[in-house]
């Protein structure tokens, strides 16, 4: 009895050691993030404890950054060309690696395929589209160091 509560007091450690350094957002949520009908209202972020900390609106380009009680940011960068292209990056920034490792790993279960050549993860769509998901791996933002996914 004694060594099932040691054990269980180890797993529930554990847990709590890896729920707290976890990555609030998913790839579905990434997805959900813009709605370019309405871009002032990012529901999908603020649902998830995202906090607006700047926007800037242009004619071509709107920019919004965003940021949660677990210190992770997330920019969303919707830019329209003179041709009528539109264009989408949003870059997610992880304050820990392993937070970084998980999100990563999850992309396996959307049928993501890791490409060596273009060091990226794609999912094809068409012939000539699709998604990509960017691992950067450690960068400096704002003189901080984190985990960096572009989308």
């Amino acid at each position: 009895m004694k060594t099932f509560k040691i054990t269980f007091y180890i797993l529930l450690c554990l847990l709590s050691v890896n729920s707290s350094f976890g990555q609030t957002l998913e790839l579905a949520d990434l997805r959900k993030a813009y709605n370019a009908q309405k871009p002032t209202e990012h529901k999908q972020l603020i649902s998830k404890g995202f906090k607006l900390l700047s926007d800037t609106i242009s004619t071509n380009q709107k920019k919004f950054k965003y940021q949660s009680a677990k210190k992770e940011i997330i920019e969303l960068v919707f830019t329209e060309d003179g041709e009528g292209s539109e264009y989408l990056s949003i870059t997610y920034y992880l304050p820990s690696e392993l937070a970084y490792k998980k999100f990563l790993s999850t992309l396996t279960g959307y049928k993501f395929k890791y490409s060596k050549r273009n060091q990226r993860y794609q999912l094809p769509i068409s012939s000539y589209s699709g998604e990509n998901v960017y691992p950067k791996g450690l960068t400096l933002y704002n003189g901080m160091k984190y985990y960096a996914l572009e989308c």
